[in-house]
Order: structure tokens, then C-alpha cells, then sequence
């Protein structure tokens, strides 16, 4: 027992360092929005039904609007009884964990181990106080993804394991994955690490026989079954509850072609980040009857009230914002009648859009060729926008100026808070217009544990930077190496795996940064920031392995001699 201590000594540092982390996160109340209808609010709404036993209640443009892992995810945390925002933590730490666990094979040494450890573990954007204390789809994300890549890395650094273990490796990368994609809908960032690490590990695995590769197929097999299994079981509830078997109604292709239909008509003034202005749904209406049922709802009242764009045009304008537009077209056709289901609400969708397709098609409303989804037509603000805010974008998502660790206080009511109150265990931070107060001097109490995350993070933040360019950097001759002399390593290709996820996802966030609306805060980062983390961790292992060690067996090798005769 002594000597497995001994070996694994890392393990209760690391441990102990987790806990005084977690021990200081207690300090940062739940940021309850209870007007963010279309996000914290919605989670708890659907929640709260699930907690009933009612699947997500009464369908309405909202219910499945957004992947239902996370109101599913608070559902069972209240069943367990524990407090959400320290489940979301430990469920961040048992991802730090299993990274470290699938890293084994290239990181033996328990300090290194320990070292890789505690550089996930404290990653600031699982501290920051504006943004990551709301309860918001990252907590849930960020974690699966961590699992995702360990079990990719794992599957990919154990080739030659039993098969048990590798078969325990892709069962879980297939259910984590199955999971992340029920978390949100632009998860296709997760790729890069899923084709670049499948490429290798077909490529390997063609010139090692036809067993290795029946092996390696069955694994792939097994991930996707597994992936696939949630979903399923979605699909099926809502099948049971709704009539509609699919598990997110705003990615139906019905509902995505809509939009696209209507984005087509090239009608009226070419502004950017207007998806919908007054002359196109002017000419649009006289040939669409579907379209023509959601005039009284666009043009006026309180959906137009609330989704028409205020803020860079005129207010007299009547344009509808790219990335607002289609939640006001959701909107009108509930208040339409036409989302009393999810059937109804798709039937009605692929309506709409095969008449303005058709109109469209033989030229009785001018327009572009045909489209499907929610990107926008190209406009060259879009490309002026790109143009000046990459840089800023990319230095803040590095460096994170924005990051603060001091809650802000909830909004609402007693009324409208009370599903964070009932549901989530835990401390909200003070809402002025509400009566709720938990333990009320226990933020001035918790002055001292802010101020120590505060300072953590001031400590940590540019010194991670520096990391991320120095790994950059070594990947890049790495890259260059391994082409020259055709000797890749699996390090080498796994960080340049992380590093492409890392990038789309933000890739994803800075192009609705620039052609949507503003997505500059520390969420937007929270998924990139901790493979950026791995990214780093694999280049200097791979350095070690490489540079580092032949280098020093290269150096004793000179100088024995020489010390022998010395001696």
C-alpha cells in the first residue's frame, strides 16, 4: 500500500490542489438571469418539467429549440440533491482527470503528471464571475469535449492495449459524444479531433494487418453505436410526448430551408447584419400564404417590438438582425397556431418555404440562388468586420482582458427566480428586486476567498498566454520536422488535432461575432480555452521525448568519460 502511494503520490497533490480550488469556487453565487427566456430562464422552465415528470411540459417555438442535455443534466443534479454549481465544477475536474488518464503513455513521470494536472484544473475561464457563474450550456460542453478528446487521445496512444481497455475507452468517447452533441447545436467544432485523429489511426492501422484493422473498424463501430444511443432515447421521448421523433426541432431541415427561402429575396436596400427588411417581407407576401399568416406578427406588436433591430440602423427601419431574425419568424408562427406540436410547426415550415422557393424560382420575387439555414448572404461589412477585429478577438480569447471574478447580482423577482431557488441547491447572488436573501453576509464573508480567485487569475492569465505562443510556436517546427523526415509522432499529430478543434470553435464564435451580433465575453471562449491547455501539454511532452531527453543522453554520453576519469 505504501509503495502504491508512493507511485501515485500525484494523484492526492493533485487532489488536494482541486479541492482548495473548488473550496475557494464556493465563494461565487449562481448569476440567475430570470428574463433570459431563450437561455437560463428556458433551462430552468424545462427543468423544472422534467423534475415533475412531465418531459419538457407543453410544447411550445421554445421547447426544443435547444439541445436538452443541460436542462436534463439540472434535473438529475436536483435528484441527486447536490449543489449545481459544484457538480458543474467536479464534472470539469473529472475531465482534467480523464485527459491526464489518457496522456499516460506519453507522460509517465508523476510530477509532469501532476504539473499537466493542475494546469487544466485551473484554467481561469472555470472561475470567471460574469459570464461562467449564469447556467449556461458551457458548463455541460466544455467537460463532454475534455472527454471526448481524452478518449480519442487514449484510443490513439493505447493501439496496442488489450482490447478490453480500448473497448472501455470507445464506449466512453462514444457516449460523451453522444451526450455533446445533444448540449448544442454549432457542436460541429469537434471535427477536427474526430477526423484528423481517425485519419491517422486508418492510416497506421492499414499497414499493420487485417486483424488491427477489423480492431480498429469495430472501435469505430462501437463509438458510433454508442453516440448514437443517446439520441435515440430523445427521439423516442419526444416521440412519446410530442409525436415527433427528433430530439432538436430547430435544426429540422424544414425550419432551416425556411429561413434560407426567405433570406433569398434580394429586395429592397443591401444593408449588413439585416437578414429581413421592410421591402423584401413586403414583396414576399402576396406569394406565400403561409408567410402572409405571419404579417400581423411581424409588422407590429410585441414580436416585432421585441426582435426588430434598434441599435445599428434607424429605429423607423423595421430590419430584422442576423441572428434575432429567426427566433421572431419562431415566435410568429406560434402566435399563428401553428406550433401546437413539432410536426405542426415543421409541416407549416416546409410550407413556407417551398412557396417562396417557388416564387423565387420562376422570377416573381427577385433573388439569389437557393439557400437553406441561418448564415447570412454575404456582405462586405461582414468582411471590414473580420478584417478589424481578428486580432482583438484573438488576443482576448488568449489573454481574456475582460475577466473579472465578482458575480453581478440576479434579476427578477421572488417570483421569476424561483426555479433557480428550487432547483439548483445552491447560493444565488442578490437580486435587488427580490426578497430572497441566502445567508445575506455570506458574500461579505466570502470577500477574502474572491480576492484570492482574483488574484490566481491575474497571477495565471498572461503566463498561460505566453504558453499557448510558445507550444504554437514549437508545433510549428515540430510540423515541419515531422514532414521533412517522415517521422510523425503521435504528440505531434494529436496537438495539431486539438489545436484545428480549439480553432473552429472559435472560428464559429468570431463569425457570429462579426455578422451577427456581439459574442466578445469569456463564455464565448470557454470551450477553446482548455484544448489550447492540451494542445500546450502535448508539444512540450512531445519536445521532451524528441529534443529534450536524446539531448541529455547525448550530453552524459560525452561527458562519462570525462567525469570517470575524473573520479
Amino acid at each position: 500500500m505504501i509503495a502504491w502511494i508512493r507511485r501515485n503520490w500525484w494523484w492526492f497533490a493533485g487532489a488536494i490542489l482541486a479541492a482548495y480550488k473548488l473550496s475557494l469556487l464556493r465563494s461565487q453565487h449562481i448569476f440567475a438571469i430570470s428574463n433570459a427566456h431563450h437561455d437560463d430562464g428556458l433551462f430552468m422552465k424545462l427543468a423544472t418539467h422534467v423534475v415533475r415528470g412531465e418531459w419538457f411540459g407543453p410544447y411550445d417555438q421554445l421547447t426544443l429549440s435547444k439541445g436538452p442535455a443541460y436542462p436534463l443534466f439540472i434535473a438529475v443534479n436536483f435528484w441527486a440533491g447536490l449543489p449545481l454549481a459544484l457538480t458543474q465544477q467536479l464534472l470539469y475536474v473529472a475531465g482534467c482527470v480523464a485527459v491526464v488518464w489518457a496522456l499516460k503513455p506519453v507522460i509517465q513521470a508523476g510530477w509532469a503528471r501532476f504539473l499537466a494536472f493542475s494546469f487544466l484544473v485551473y484554467n481561469p475561464l472555470t472561475y470567471e464571475g460574469e459570464t461562467m457563474t449564469r447556467l449556461l450550456r458551457q458548463h455541460l460542453t466544455v467537460p463532454l469535449a475534455l472527454l471526448v478528446i481524452a478518449g480519442v487521445i487514449a484510443l490513439c496512444l493505447r493501439r496496442d492495449a488489450g482490447r478490453p481497455i480500448r473497448g472501455f475507452w470507445a464506449l466512453a468517447t462514444g457516449a460523451a459524444l453522444g451526450v455533446f452533441q445533444l448540449t448544442r447545436e454549432e457542436g460541429i467544432w469537434i471535427a477536427p479531433m474526430l477526423l484528423l485523429s481517425g485519419a491517422a489511426l486508418t492510416a497506421v492501422t492499414w499497414r499493420e494487418g487485417k486483424i488491427k484493422r477489423i480492431e480498429t473498424g469495430g472501435l469505430a463501430v462501437l463509438i458510433l453505436v454508442a453516440s448514437a444511443v443517446p439520441g435515440w432515447w430523445i427521439s423516442a421521448q419526444n416521440r412519446a410526448h410530442y409525436g415527433w421523433s427528433g430530439t432538436v426541432d430547430f435544426k429540422a431541415e424544414s425550419f432551416a430551408d425556411a429561413v434560407g427561402a426567405l433570406s433569398r429575396v434580394k429586395i429592397g436596400p443591401d444593408w449588413g447584419y439585416v437578414q429581413s427588411n421592410p421591402e423584401a417581407r413586403a414583396a414576399i407576401y402576396p406569394h406565400s400564404p403561409a408567410f402572409d399568416e405571419l404579417r400581423p406578427h411581424l409588422e407590429s406588436g410585441p414580436i416585432a417590438d421585441k426582435w426588430m433591430e434598434t441599435e445599428k440602423h434607424p429605429t423607423d427601419a423595421r430590419f430584422y438582425m442576423t441572428g434575432w431574425f429567426h427566433w421572431a419568424l419562431r415566435d410568429a408562427i406560434a402566435a399563428a397556431g401553428h406550433a401546437t406540436n413539432p410536426q405542426a410547426f415543421i409541416d407549416f415550415s416546409e410550407r413556407l418555404a417551398a412557396e417562396v422557393n417557388a416564387a423565387c424560382d420562376d422570377g416573381r420575387l427577385e433573388s439569389v440562388g437557393p439557400r437553406s439555414g441561418f448564415l447570412p448572404r454575404w456582405h462586405e461589412d461582414y468582411g471590414v468586420a473580420m478584417r478589424a477585429e481578428w486580432r482583438r478577438y484573438l488576443g482576448e480569447a488568449m489573454n481574456l482582458t475582460r475577466f473579472e471574478t465578482i458575480v453581478p447580482g440576479s434579476t427578477g423577482s421572488d417570483d421569476e427566480i424561483r426555479p433557480f431557488v428550487d432547483l439548483c441547491y445552491d447560493n444565488l447572488s442578490p437580486a435587488p428586486r427580490a426578497t430572497y436573501f441566502h445567508k445575506p453576509d455570506q458574500i461579505e464573508l466570502n470577500r477574502l476567498k474572491i480576492d484570492r480567485l482574483r488574484s490566481i487569475s491575474n497571477g495565471l492569465r498572461g503566463k498561460f498566454e505566453v504558453l499557448f505562443w510558445v507550444a504554437f510556436g514549437l508545433l510549428v517546427v515540430r510540423v515541419v520536422e515531422a514532414t521533412v523526415r517522415r517521422t510523425w509522432s503521435w504528440s505531434t499529430w494529436l496537438a495539431v488535432a486539438v489545436l484545428a478543434t480549439a480553432l473552429a470553435e472559435l472560428v464559429i464564435s468570431f463569425l457570429v461575432h462579426t455578422m451577427a451580433f456581439e459574442n466578445l465575453y469569456p463564455a464565448a471562449f470557454a470551450p477553446a480555452y482548455p484544448l489550447l491547455q492540451i494542445m500546450t501539454i502535448l508539444v512540450f511532452a512531445d519536445v521532451a521525448k524528441a529534443w529534450i531527453q536524446p539531448g541529455f543522453k547525448l550530453l552524459w554520453t560525452r561527458f562519462k568519460p570525462l567525469a570517470n576519469q575524473a573520479a
